[in-house]
């Protein structure tokens, strides 16, 4: 459990470089989802002007018909149309679902891993005789070495205190998952309900993908607290640099980001 701490807990700078290699393999699966983002983006480009494509081939053959609007002569127009409506509808289910899901986990990735923030210049905490090293900081975890069993990825519980920022990064992250955790469960009954969706539900889901990415990005208010802070560091205008945690926070506000247009501006029907 936490350790127990004196009043006073104060910040020292112990310059002990700590190592990248961790984030430099990650790096490699970041490159794989952002391919993802890039080809949800393109085949929701393709949806978007297809569709609009398709409404003004439709104007123009109806307009084309002779006068009397002869059925035989308008079912074939009628068939293509349901063909790419189907198609198309299917299309944008499967970029809402994908991106759903990536920005899902991702956000997810972003609270439970311990390099949120990678320490330039360790931070040593002495209180009474124990004395933590931190060299990365997680939103729910960080990584430290001590002088007692106190060492590796533990609980933030361990430390002295948590300012402010801290835990506003802390709380908006969990929040983000909340709001975004809701989308695919929309969807999965979109899924086994078409008719489900309407203009209140289309609603729904911008309205939770657009909360989602604003407090996605707020959990960088974690760069913030005093571990980062250059009030605390004469020697650095900033202790902190971006880890495989807000990297992964980013990356996941990026997908709700698409979700939101999608959910926008996708068609949910297909008949």
């Amino acid at each position: 459990g936490p350790f127990s701490y004196g009043p006073v807990a104060t910040p020292v700078v112990s310059y002990e470089e700590s190592s990248s290699a961790s984030g430099v393999n990650a790096m490699v699966y970041f490159f794989l989802c952002w391919i993802v983002l890039l080809i949800l983006i393109v085949a929701l480009v393709y949806v978007l002007v297809e569709c609009r494509c398709r409404r003004n081939q439709k104007q123009q053959q109806l307009q084309s018909l002779p006068e009397t609007h002869d059925v035989e002569v308008a079912e074939p127009v009628v068939a293509v149309e349901s063909r790419s409506r189907k198609m198309n509808y299917h299309i944008g289910l499967a970029i809402l679902f994908v991106g759903s899901l990536f920005g899902l986990g991702l956000s997810i990735f972003s609270i439970v891993t311990c390099e949120f923030a990678a320490i330039n210049d360790s931070v040593r905490l002495d209180v009474n005789q124990l004395s933590i090293s931190i060299y990365n900081l997680g939103l729910w975890k960080v990584d430290v070495t001590s002088n007692s069993a106190l060492s590796g990825c533990v609980s933030t519980e361990n430390l002295p205190f948590l300012d402010a920022p801290y835990a506003f990064a802390q709380a908006s992250a969990i929040i983000a998952v909340m709001f975004g955790g809701i989308g695919p469960i929309i969807l999965m009954c979109l899924l086994t309900k078409p008719g489900f969706v309407g203009i209140k539900v289309r609603y729904l889901l911008v309205c939770l993908y657009v909360l989602a990415s604003l407090f996605q990005l707020t959990t960088l208010t974690l760069f913030g607290s005093m571990f980062c802070n250059s009030s605390l560091f004469e020697e650095s205008e900033n202790n902190c640099r971006s880890g495989i945690g807000s990297v992964a926070s980013v990356s996941a506000a990026l997908f709700w980001m698409l979700e939101v247009v999608a959910a926008a501006c996708l068609p949910f029907s297909n008949t």
